[in-house]
């Protein structure tokens, strides 16, 4: 996905901008590192050596700056350098020898007398070649004529490390320090900055990468890291590690830098396949392998092989990347390229004049420049990709909000359809049950009633009288069913008490009333309360009757608890209670059991002795 977020200045692109700014920095940065430049000093580039100890070299006299890595067999051991005064110092003054770099570990001796060492004694690896020197001459200990001074830099070496002694200078103090600090802020104070850089981007960059998984930020987050460990590794004097360990993590973290960060700009151009990516496959994979084989023999020759293999993979694979999407680049890839060419320019120049010797200041690196604007530029290019992710995820939830609400509105209108819909089914419900309940109460009482007194040649008063009563009596329940109760079990018992007081005293049977108030309860119906009340009023009314007709009572107990979140009503009497065979069958007991379902209450039956108990249990509504 391509994020071109991007500004032309003046009508100017920003990629731009920054390519003619870049060019101009590096045609300064050439005009201060064309040559080593020190205001009245003199070179020393010719040295007599001669070993000390076990070295293997043969005294000769050899060319400034002498690498150790470039004889054959590479020298090893301690090295003895005497230098020959310049000739055209003759007068006694203060001057200062500048060592551009010198190492692994060194001494200087003036007139046979030490006057610097640096790691000379310190065991295990150190490596003073990292560094600039600057040594005073002390005039004290200057003889006259000057010709006659007997300048000596002793040198412990280490093979890898491009051991030996650059050329020098002899120069008034004030100029070689002056020199020496600024050498020494472009290769360390320089090196440590870019590395924070790395690392912080490194940081930011994987915390895109575990949020979104995408692999572009993944990468970027590799490349930075594997930089920032070169960069922290390059300017230390003592890193506290053999020097098998220190080479080969410096070199590796340089060529997985290069490998990850081809990828990342790959997958930046959304380029997926191709040559170029293969190319750094196999880079990343042979790279471990050989830079292996590079420590174990300690050839310098094979690490110079691979440093120019890296330098040709990155102008390979940029130029590739450019010819690929040369019409189809945004401001930001455009950006990528001005400043990935810029790198490469800043890595070859080094390599020609640090590795290959080509004309020009070998102590100020263009690389640590290059690394840095680079770093700054993909931290750019990663705010403006993350700014685009945002902006479209802003665009997306403003997208989503309204189409939610859109849906909102939908559902609303469709919820309220629905709740009409189930409003006039409820209602068809209860008229349907109202008619049954009518036709099969009501209504078969009235035509039981009609059939007696067209069959009668005499009404029966009294007869016509009671089958009347009980009509109404059903009449009157159906009515108190539609009352609404709010699941009040004490007012709907105190209702149906009403209803069968008059049968229980005409029957003698003495009514015992120990309800009491409890929560209200849950009657199942799927809210038709009515539908549960009257199903309440069949069950407790079939029970009476049986205690009327069968029971032989002449005591009967209504009563009400709560217990372990339930509420219980329990109709006792002291009759004869139920056979074996009446408590497994019959139809009133089963017209019970199916009513007591529907309300989603249990219902119970329990011989006392005397009589018979039958026990409801009802769940508590919710929220009671």
């Amino acid at each position: 996905m391509k994020q071109d977020q991007t500004q032309p200045l003046l009508g100017v692109p920003a990629w731009a901008w920054v390519a003619a700014l870049l060019a101009a920095v590096l045609v300064a940065v050439a005009g201060v590192s064309s040559s080593p430049n020190l205001e009245g000093g003199y070179f020393i580039r010719q040295s007599a050596i001669t070993a000390i100890g076990d070295s293997n070299v043969t005294p000769k006299s050899v060319a400034l700056p002498h690498v150790w890595d470039n004889e054959t067999p590479p020298l090893t051991g301690t090295v003895r350098y005497a230098l020959a005064w310049p000739e055209p110092l003759v007068q006694v003054a203060d001057y200062a020898l500048y060592i551009p770099r010198v190492g692994a570990k060194f001494r200087v001796l003036l007139n046979g007398q030490v006057i610097a060492s640096q790691q000379w004694e310190t065991p295990g690896y150190a490596d003073t070649s990292v560094l600039p020197h600057a040594v005073a001459l002390p005039s004290a200990m200057l003889r006259l004529p000057l010709d006659s001074n007997q300048l000596e830099v002793q040198v412990r070496g280490q093979l890898l490390r491009k051991s030996g002694l650059s050329e020098l200078v002899i120069a008034p103090s004030a100029a070689v320090f002056a020199r020496h600090d600024k050498v020494f802020a472009w290769q360390v104070y320089a090196t440590w900055m870019v590395a924070a850089c790395s690392l912080l981007l490194a940081m930011l960059s994987g915390l895109m990468w575990s949020q979104n998984r995408e692999r572009v930020f993944g990468l970027l987050a590799l490349a930075s890291l594997a930089w920032a460990l070169r960069l922290a590794l390059t300017p230390l004097v003592n890193p506290h590690m053999p020097f098998a360990v220190w080479f080969y993590l410096h070199k590796l973290s340089f060529t997985l830098y290069c490998g990850f960060l081809y990828l990342f700009l790959w997958d930046l151009f959304d380029f997926r396949q191709g040559v170029a990516r293969k190319l750094v496959l196999v880079l990343l994979s042979l790279g471990p392998i050989w830079l292996g084989i590079v420590t174990v023999t300690e050839n310098y020759m094979l690490y110079r092989v691979w440093t120019g293999v890296l330098v040709l993979v990155s102008v390979t694979t940029l130029t590739m990347m450019f010819h690929r999407a040369r019409w189809g680049l945004d401001n930001n890839q455009r950006l990528m390229v001005v400043v990935g060419l810029v790198t490469v320019i800043t890595g070859v120049r080094d390599f020609a004049v640090v590795q290959l010797g080509l004309p020009g200041d070998g102590d100020i690196r263009w690389m640590t420049l290059g690394s840095l604007v680079f770093m700054l530029t993909l931290a750019w290019v990663l705010v403006q990709r993350t700014a685009g992710y945002l902006l479209q995820i802003g665009e997306l939830n403003r997208d989503l909000n309204l189409r939610v609400q859109e849906k909102e509105s939908e559902l609303r209108h469709a919820f309220g359809e629905l709740r009409e819909a189930e409003r006039r089914q409820v209602l068809e419900q209860e008229r349907q049950r109202l008619t049954r309940d009518m036709h099969d109460g009501l209504g078969s009482q009235l035509v039981q009633t009609l059939n007696v007194v067209r069959s009668s040649d005499k009404a029966d008063v009294p007869m016509i009288t009671s089958m009347l009563n009980h009509a109404l009596e059903e009449l009157r329940m159906t009515l108190d069913s539609m009352e609404p109760a709010e699941g009040d079990l004490p007012s709907i018992l105190g209702t149906l008490r009403r209803r069968i007081s008059p049968a229980l005293e005409a029957a003698g049977i003495q009514l015992v009333w120990s309800v009491q108030e409890v929560p209200p309860v849950d009657f199942g119906a799927q809210g038709l309360e009515s539908r549960g009340v009257m199903h309440l009023f069949r069950c407790l009314q079939e029970v009476f009757a049986n205690i009327i007709k069968h029971a032989q009572a002449t005591r009967v107990e209504v009563k009400t608890w709560l217990a372990n979140g339930h509420v219980y009503v329990s109709v006792a009497d002291n009759g004869v209670g139920l056979g074996p065979g009446l408590r497994e069958g019959g139809r009133g007991l089963g017209n019970i059991r199916m009513r007591a379902k529907e309300l989603g209450a249990i219902v119970e039956f329990f011989d006392i002795a005397p009589g018979t108990c039958v026990m409801l249990c009802f769940p508590v509504a919710a929220g009671a």
